[in-house]
């Protein structure tokens, strides 16, 4: 049985996410007050342009110490179906693996931007949390049409019960996040049967940010 962990966001996932990666730098006490200090000044709104510059400085900088990183590995036939694979860089025991789903109002979006931080940081996060994470951009609107993004999730997750287990991974353990649209995507994916392979892709949780729940609208 799926276990659903819904947590709505209140902000930007990449900034919020960002927080995560500078708990991993020992600020295990929350926001650094000069940060929050910062964002009050905004006022009682949610400001990407101003805020997610406020985090940069937080994050870590490639070469990223003790991650491999695989990049653009393709896991389906179209051009965007591509995904990156962060893993410790020592062998250990096999962990559960992290698939994020990013948004973009199902027109735009990508697992990364270049030169930015985001969303190598989630990444990061899982790979010192003990997991492997797995960062994935999928077809977008409007040459793409529903139900094109749960698809391109399961192809996703096809793709890491068969190869995971390479790079350390345990494809019985997988967890699949999604923000805005990319939540979207996961719960329709996990919503449709008919999208799933036979006898299940064994996903162990979703953890589903700021997305739309009601499938029917």
């Amino acid at each position: 049985m799926f276990k659903f962990f819904q947590r709505f966001a209140t902000g930007v996932c990449a900034c919020s996410l960002a927080l995560l990666a500078a708990q991993v730098q020992g600020q295990d006490n929350g926001m650094p007050p000069e940060l929050a200090a910062k964002i009050a000044e905004f006022g009682r709104v949610i400001d990407p342009a101003k805020s997610a510059p406020l985090y940069i400085p937080l994050q870590e900088k490639e070469p990223y110490a003790g991650v491999k990183v695989l990049r653009d590995v393709r896991y389906g036939p179209d051009e965007r179906n591509l995904l990156d694979v962060f893993s410790a860089e020592s062998a250990g025991a096999t962990r559960p693996v992290l698939i994020y789903v990013h948004g973009g109002g199902f027109v735009a979006g990508n697992k990364r931007a270049p030169g930015s931080p985001f969303y190598d940081n989630i990444h990061l996060w899982a790979v010192r949390h003990g997991m492997v994470g797995v960062n994935i951009t999928y077809r977008l609107a409007p040459a793409a049409t529903w139900p094109s993004g749960a698809e391109d999730v399961g192809r996703a997750i096809a793709w890491v019960v068969a190869n995971i287990g390479a790079e350390g991974g345990d494809p019985a353990r997988i967890y699949v996040m999604g923000n805005s649209a990319g939540a979207t995507h996961v719960t329709d994916y996990l919503s449709q049967a008919a999208l799933q392979q036979p006898g299940g892709q064994r996903i162990a949780g979703a953890i589903l940010l700021s997305g739309v729940y009601d499938l029917t609208t």
